[in-house]
Order: C-alpha cells, then sequence, then structure tokens
C-alpha cells in the first residue's frame, strides 16, 4: 500500500482528502504545517511514497516545506506536489527551481487529484503507480 503525507492547515480539506484517498488504497498521514511534516518525515519508519503539500500555512509554509525536502539527501526524492488556491505568482517559478513535481489549483476535482498523483508517479520510477 502506497503512503502519501498530506501536509494543510484546513482541517475540511485535510479531511475530504484523507477520506477520498484512503478510499482509493493509500495510508494517509496527515501534518497541519510544514513543521508537522517535516517531523513526521524525520519519525517514519518508512518514508512516504508521495508529499501533498498546500501552500499556504502558519509556522512553515509548503514551499520552506518543499525546501527542506529536497534539500535531504534521505527524503528528496519523495514526488511532491503544491495544492493552493493562491493566484500564479513568482512562488510557482520557486516551486518550479525547487523540484516541485506538479501545482494543483485550489478548488480542484478530485478525478484530477488522481490524475495528478498516476503522473508524478509516471514521470518517476513508475514503481508507485496505483490506479
Amino acid at each position: 500500500m502506497a503512503t502519501i503525507l498530506l501536509v494543510d492547515d484546513n482541517p475540511d480539506i485535510v479531511t475530504l482528502l484523507e477520506m477520498v484517498l484512503n478510499q482509493q488504497g493509500y495510508q494517509v498521514l496527515t501534518g497541519r504545517n510544514g513543521e508537522e511534516g517535516l517531523n513526521l518525515l524525520e519519525r517514519s519508519v518508512t518514508k512516504p511514497d508521495l508529499i501533498i503539500s498546500n501552500f499556504h500555512m502558519p509556522q512553515m509554509n509548503g514551499l520552506d516545506f518543499l525546501e527542506h525536502v529536497r534539500e535531504s539527501p534521505r527524503f528528496r526524492s519523495i514526488p511532491f506536489i503544491i495544492i493552493t488556491a493562491a493566484p500564479a505568482s513568482q512562488w510557482q517559478v520557486q516551486a518550479a527551481d525547487l523540484g516541485v513535481d506538479a501545482m494543483l489549483p485550489k478548488p480542484f476535482r478530485i478525478d484530477l487529484l488522481r490524475n495528478t498523483i498516476n503522473e508524478v508517479w509516471r514521470q518517476g520510477d513508475g514503481d508507485h503507480k496505483h490506479n
């Protein structure tokens, strides 16, 4: 079973996505900001197969979280998707420069999220493809 680390400060989004991802057969770990996401990564016995993170969060936003993940030799290869309601701006260029695998604007349809997850895994090594 593939594991997804979901990091978002909106409990409604977390509840919805966790339910949908569980129904699709994923194990989901959740955090409320980048700091919690990093703590979950450090404490996990096995690293997640994918990270989905909101952009705007307190304490540590999604870009800073992405930067920490990409700087870590242990975690840098984990595919990373940023979701946000923020308009297109400089942060998207920064995210691309830091190695984000995909960016998904909110609101989004669940089928678009599923397709994005599968596309990110196809771009990688293909070992995590899940339908």
